[in-house]
């Protein structure tokens, strides 16, 4: 059952901290994490950014209601989120060189230094 609550508290953080940098004149988290290493992003790729906030965003508040309704039961709460967010991550992943065929992107590594970095 505590586990489940620090489950909750921890996403709805994440949730607000995303949601924070998709109001108006803020940069979107994933576009300023996605700037460290292309400054120069193109419109689309800052719209496709935008968008991507706004979907974690959810994810994070919607996991965050799920921990929160589940705190009496012993479902692993914990684990279902970490499944969730690999199958995001391996879906965008997809969907990215789909949308921007020839862009390069930073590679996983990279993407964990752009993310520390940005969030200093």
């Amino acid at each position: 059952m505590v586990w489940h609550a620090v489950t909750a508290a921890a996403l709805a953080w994440l949730g607000i901290f995303f949601g924070r940098t998709l109001a108006p004149g803020k940069m979107p988290m994933i576009e300023r994490i996605a700037r460290v290493s292309e400054p120069d992003l193109n419109p689309a790729l800052a719209l496709y950014t935008r968008r991507l906030t706004i979907v974690w965003c959810g994810y994070f508040c919607a996991g965050a209601l799920l921990a929160a309704a589940l705190l009496a039961t012993a479902y692993p709460v914990g684990l279902l989120f970490g499944a969730g967010s690999a199958a995001l991550f391996v879906g965008e992943h997809w969907l990215r060189h789909r949308l921007f065929p020839g862009q390069p992107f930073p590679n996983l590594v990279q993407q964990v230094r752009d993310t520390i970095k940005a969030w200093h």
